[in-house]
């Protein structure tokens, strides 16, 4: 009996419970019109008009693949002899990978080489005795007609301008080729060689102004760039300089022992310099003769083009003979070495005939690398008989690589070979790079009702990029940059805006008073902007269409545990109500269906 009452009770407590929820609905279903009503008059949603950029994006993922794979085999059969790369090698087009050997004449072709090389040093050896000869002939041409012109007069001139330091012949003397005929000295012209950093000259100097303070006196003095020397030299600290090399008028006080520092424009020397004379240089006999008169004196100055000795008659016939023998000894040089190669390249022909007839009979030959990349397997070593048309090893084109989007059958259209695509890689979150389409296939799939059609992307800058990383590419299908928008909820149907004007006192259908009608020229969307091209100026705040609020109120708790919270869409019962909460196993439920709303 005591059971019987108490599921009698427990009736009655749900069905007291399930009025009161039917009186809540009730009471929300009022306080909802109320709730609507105060809405619809006071709260409004507006937007300014912006400036942004808006851009339509066809987004698809896939994974990265090599630009090219190739599958390097052989044609021929025999043991891999070498194999000098392993996976993953760089290996450049081109490059040996494997060497075959099946029977070869290595050999006979080792011999044949050998004969060839030889014969090329052969000919190398005659043509630079040829050039020898040739040079020697032209230098003693040279000789010949200088001795020629320069001794028809027996006067021997000086080339140097100079006073005479010391003299060490006399009038009677035979000289001999190389004899020392007197010592030269000029200080009125001083060179100073400095050092100046390697980065800062060049040739280009030459010929400009420097400046040099001399290090006694601190006196400055200008002079010329004469010669930048092209040899990189060390100085303490480890710093690579050039000398250059300053001509300077003496103007008296500058000796051997004065030093100085030089600048060239805004360049300065990196550590002082010497100065030297331009002038100090012992005259030699350029030709063997007898002195038959003596010009020179110690002291006296000479310049260039002097006079400084007379040979005898004598001296210049028998100087002239032997310029004449020498000249034709050389042509004699030159006829020989002509001959010897001739005789050389024909050796050579007879040698490469020899080989070529060798290798002909060669069936064993270098697998190369067709393409440049890595190596991603090595299949065949080193001991391996191989059989043709083995797999030997796999390499990678890596210079660029590719993978494949997949677009829809409506938006296939829009993509076009070149079109830029951004790319994200999983591995490098933060990282975009830029791709191209360079292919849109018509081998299409379908898959429940929706047909795509892949798109070849490829990336020419792969930084990091492996194969099989998975991506995502983005192809930019239209965008509009700094452009005028609005939301796309502001956009009514017919391409009508309502914008801010508080001269509209009724309101027009959903739109409330404060809003007049404008006609609009619409641009691409994004899916949340959307481009007007003509209609607004930029300055104007519009109307955006409310999205409706869900009403929520929360039933009290405590009664053994059937307590919780309710939510309803705005304007009625219709759709689901659910419930939630309780401390019971029973917890909540959902009333499916509803009362209609209004």
């Amino acid at each position: 009996m005591k059971n019987i009452k108490w599921k009698k009770l427990i009736k009655w407590v749900i069905i007291v419970i399930v009025l009161l929820i039917i009186g809540l609905v009730v009471f929300n279903r009022m306080s909802a019109r109320r709730f609507q009503k105060a809405s619809s008059e006071n709260a409004i949603t507006t937007a300014r008009v912006e400036t942004r950029d808006i851009q339509n994006v066809l987004t698809s993922s896939g994974t990265i693949s090599p630009l090219n794979t190739y599958d390097v085999t052989t044609l021929v059969e025999g043991e891999v002899i070498e194999a000098n790369f392993e996976e993953g090698d760089i290996v450049e087009a081109g490059q040996v990978l494997y060497k075959i050997d099946t029977d070869t004449l290595d050999n006979q072709i080792d011999t044949a080489q050998t004969n060839l090389d030889r014969a090329n040093k052969n000919l190398v050896k005659a043509e630079e005795s040829y050039q020898d000869a040739q040079e020697n002939l032209t230098k003693a041409q040279k000789e010949y007609d200088k001795a020629k012109a320069e001794y028809g007069d027996p006067a021997v001139r000086s080339k140097v301008t100079g006073y005479v330091k010391t003299l060490y012949v006399k009038e009677g003397d035979t000289l001999q080729r190389g004899s020392q005929i007197a010592e030269i000295y000029d200080n009125s012209t001083m060179v100073l060689t400095i050092p100046f950093s390697s980065a800062e000259v060049d040739q280009s100097l030459v010929g400009k102004t420097a400046e040099l303070v001399l290090e006694a006196t601190g006196e400055t003095v200008k002079g010329k760039v004469t010669k930048v020397s092209n040899i990189d030299e060390v100085l303490s600290g480890n710093r690579l300089v050039n000398q250059v090399t300053i001509e300077v008028t003496n103007p008296g006080g500058i000796t051997t022992a004065t030093t100085a520092t030089a600048s060239i424009g805004s360049i300065y020397s990196s550590a002082e310099g010497t100065f030297g004379v331009k002038t100090q240089t012992v005259i030699s006999a350029e030709y063997t003769g007898k002195i038959a008169d003596l010009k020179l004196q110690e002291g006296s100055k000479i310049k260039e083009g002097d006079i400084m000795y007379l040979l005898t008659q004598d001296s210049v016939d028998d100087l002239l003979e032997q310029y004449a023998s020498k000249l034709e000894s050389a042509q004699d040089a030159v006829d020989n070495a002509k001959d010897s190669i001739e005789s050389a390249r024909d050796t050579i022909e007879d040698a490469e005939a020899k080989l070529q007839e060798v290798i002909d009979t060669r069936t064993d030959y270098s697998v190369t690398a067709p393409i440049s990349g890595i190596v991603i397997s090595k299949d065949a070593l080193v001991g391996d008989t191989i059989r043709n048309t083995s797999a030997l090893c796999t390499v990678y084109d890596m210079s660029a690589v590719t993978f494949e989007m997949y677009v829809d059958e409506l938006d296939v259209m829009s993509v076009e070979v070149g079109q830029e695509v951004e790319v994200t890689a999983d591995a490098f979150e933060d990282q975009t790079m830029k791709g191209l389409v360079t292919n849109i296939s018509l081998r299409s799939s379908a898959s429940q009702g929706v047909t795509q059609y892949p798109v070849t992307v490829r990336i020419d800058e792969v930084g990091n990029l492996l194969p099989g990383m998975n991506v995502t590419g983005s192809i930019i299908i239209e965008k509009a940059t700094q452009v005028m928008a609005i939301p796309a909820d502001a956009l009514m149907r017919g391409d009508m805006v309502y914008v801010k004007d508080d001269s509209i006192t009724e309101a027009n259908g959903d739109v409330p008073a404060g809003f007049k009608e404008v006609k609009v020229e619409t641009g691409i969307t994004d899916g949340n902007y959307i481009e007007i091209k003509s209609g607004l100026t930029g300055d104007e705040e519009v109307y955006v269409k409310r999205i409706s609020e869900a009403i929520s109120f929360t039933m009290p708790g405590g009664m053994n545990g059937f307590g919780g919270s309710m939510t309803l869409p705005q304007g009625g019962m219709g759709g689901n109500a659910s419930f939630s909460g309780g401390s019971r196993n029973s917890g909540g439920g959902n009333f499916g269906g509803g009362m209609p709303g209004r």
